[in-house]
């Protein structure tokens, strides 16, 4: 036992510390900082000199090496605040778990800290395995156990965003920065540039995990200040800021191939203006629900009668000013049948008159107020869409050169149609069979009502145009927003009807896309059977019509997925199925994962901290049921504690035993 411990000991005494691994979606700021963005600082926030829990020389050392500065009160008081809670933290944990903690610790122990067995599914269920904590420094520790506390206090969690505006408004924001940087920040994100990232991103790649890179901007409705700004003046400031926040993704791109396999992230809305996304979303899903209308007899698909009048809803019927509507017709539908049955279903549809096409983005343009059946888009709003496209493009062709895989983060529902819109048409033209696998991936909010049927439409489509989908699975992290809003404007919920039915959601979108995999599977075998494809005899990246990405937080979730995996024989190592949690959350999950080859990702957020204060708020609102019901994981962060506590005072017994003199014979008793 005692050798166990001291082997222990020396191991955490390693210089190299893991990081506690968060993916972040910042809500949009009206500051100033819209069109120039603070220069983010070259901050080092792993070092352990920036913890508030790290000890200091003596005051002598201090005085002697640098001049000697007064203190701010206010730095007196966040650091004395900070320290107090994490000790109470500590306490009440003590307090609370101690005798439950006793035999835990005594079993993990006598098991030992790695997963029990080989099998990943043992290693998930081992609720006492430390994998995920064990290479923390004891400063990480505790601080995790401080923000996993303070994330349980509800009424801390609602009045943050009330503190944080009475703080801007007294010009109080360095003490708030200060204590949110060492405490929030710290625990979910990178840092405040894509460099500060580079040694998360290593650490982590040494316990098999790679990363998604993420810069944590984006916009919202909720906020805008526009008043007394014209038109134009508003295009102008979000397309300047749009440009400038692309340079930045480009340096997000450029800094995450530096690690082979790694992902960066990129959120739409801060490639455009929020007020044309939702305007383009409000005109496509106009267009869906007409064409549901028209479908009368209910089977997915319309006559040529029923797609002309479909035609004559849109804003602009006629492609040019010499053409009839019925050579457009003609022209369209022709185009747009292409099974040459006489009907056209709305994939087909939505892929021939898009406006992701130079070709029809024509017949979007006119009239947006009034009884109109499909809201128009003003000829401002279609060039402002088509530089997202460009923007998008560009950074796409970046991503292939450097062989790193772009993630299109999914957003609000009233943004969704509009973001969805843009990563159809990247797949289209950046997904098609590679070897090494589909280059952009889009993301699916399972908790959405619809969002089962919208995966299943986009695979007929994928099917149909030729390209893989990839998908990211997410349960989703607007829920409170979207019930305000639908509430507010007397909508529908579009959120699933509880848990159960968001639990239900998710697991038929991953057993959807696996199985796709399975039929694919099965029709490669029977090709080899049969000899006519020798070259395809098994399912790879370069085969598969779909890559799955299944991003949970819920340990049943990844079991129920791995357990899949074992029953269809799908290797971990192929990378059809991947895994993601987001930085500072679910690290056991994570480790077990990367211990036994899996493909998993965690989501490294980061930005100056005026943008990412507003993500880490929501983060707390929005996955309360999380980050307040992490009790596996602040058991697991005591456990550690504890058996550190104990390893460092049996280690100080055994030195104070005396040591024979190596003069003369060594009696019995010296042996041990």
């Amino acid at each position: 036992m005692t050798s166990r411990v001291l082997a222990s000991t020396l191991a955490r005494q390693s210089p190299l510390r893991f990081v506690s691994p968060m993916r972040c979606s910042p809500p949009f700021s009206a500051k100033p900082s819209l069109l120039s963005h603070a220069r983010p600082s070259n901050l080092t926030r792993r070092h352990h000199s920036t913890s508030p829990f790290h000890s200091s020389p003596p005051p002598k050392v201090i005085a002697a090496a640098i001049p000697v500065s007064k203190t701010p009160l206010w730095k007196k008081v966040a650091i004395g605040g900070t320290i107090a809670l994490a000790t109470s933290a500590t306490l009440l944990n003590q307090i609370a778990k101690s005798p439950q903690m006793e035999a835990a610790i005594r079993d993990a122990a006598a098991a030992g800290t790695s997963p029990n067995g080989n099998n990943v599914v043992d290693g998930l269920k081992d609720e006492h395995s430390r994998i995920g904590v064990e290479k923390k420094s004891t400063p990480e520790l505790m601080l995790s156990m401080l923000v996993y506390k303070m994330c349980t206090f509800s009424l801390l969690v609602d009045l943050a965003p009330h503190l944080i505006s009475l703080a801007e408004m007294v010009h109080l924001t360095p003490p708030v920065y200060w204590f949110v940087r060492k405490t929030f920040f710290a625990q979910f994100c990178g840092g405040e540039s894509a460099e500060d990232c580079i040694g998360t991103m290593t650490a982590l790649r040494s316990a098999g995990i790679n990363s998604i890179l993420d810069l944590s901007i984006e916009a919202d409705l909720d906020g805008l200040d526009l008043k007394n700004q014209t038109p134009a003046e508003i295009r102008s400031q979000f397309n300047k800021s749009a440009d400038h926040i692309a340079d930045q993704i480009s340096n997000c791109i450029d800094t995450a191939s530096k690690m082979s396999k790694s992902f960066a992230a990129i959120k739409i809305t801060a490639m455009s203006s929020p007020l044309l996304l939702q305007k383009v979303s409000s005109t496509l899903n106009a267009l869906e629900c007409q064409f549901k209308h028209m479908d009368q007899d209910k089977d997915g698909k319309v006559t040529k009668e029923e797609f002309r009048q479909l035609i004559e809803m849109l804003p602009s019927p006629t492609l040019n000013k010499d053409q009839s509507l019925d050579a457009v017709v003609d022209q369209l539908f022709e185009e747009a049948d292409r099974d040459q049955d006489g009907q056209v279903g709305w994939v087909d549809f939505a892929s021939t008159i898009s406006l992701n096409r130079d070709e029809t983005r024509a017949l979007f343009l006119g009239a947006t107020e009034g009884a109109v059946e499909v809201p128009g888009l003003e000829k401002e709003d279609l060039d402002d869409y088509k530089r997202v496209l460009v923007r998008m493009e560009k950074l796409c062709d970046q991503a292939s050169k450097t062989q790193t895989r772009l993630m299109i983060d999914a957003e609000q529902s009233y943004f969704q149609l509009a973001i969805d819109s843009v990563a159809i048409h990247l797949m289209e033209n950046y997904n098609k069979h590679q070897v090494e696998g589909p280059l952009i991936f889009n993301t699916y909010q399972m908790y959405l009502k619809d969002a089962l049927g919208r995966l299943q439409q986009d695979y007929v489509r994928a099917q149909r145009n030729g390209y893989v989908l990839a998908a990211k699975l997410v349960r989703g992290a607007y829920m409170v927003s979207e019930r305000r809003r639908a509430q507010e404007f007397g909508l529908n919920d579009p959120i699933c009807d509880g848990i159960e039915a968001t639990h239900t959601s998710y697991n038929a979108g991953v057993d959807f896309m696996l199985g796709a995999m399975t039929h694919q599977k099965q029709k490669l075998i029977e090709n080899k059977a049969s000899g006519s494809d020798e070259d395809a005899s098994s399912l790879s990246l370069k085969t598969s019509p779909v890559a799955l990405f299944v991003a949970s937080h819920n340990k049943d979730s990844v079991i129920r997925t791995c357990e899949r995996m074992q029953e269809l024989d799908l290797e971990p190592q192929s990378g059809l199925v991947m895994f993601g949690q987001l930085m500072g959350m679910c690290d056991q999950i994570s480790y077990t994962l990367g211990q036994h080859g899996y493909g998993i990702f965690k989501y490294v957020p980061y930005g100056p901290i005026h943008h990412v204060i507003p993500y880490l708020i929501r983060r707390a609102q929005e996955n309360a049921s999380v980050l307040g019901g992490v009790t596996v994981e602040r058991n697991l962060l005591w456990e550690e504690l504890r058996s550190r506590f104990v390893a460092q005072k049996e280690l100080a017994q055994i030195q104070t035993v005396p040591v024979s003199s190596p003069i003369g014979p060594a009696g019995p008793t010296t042996t041990m």
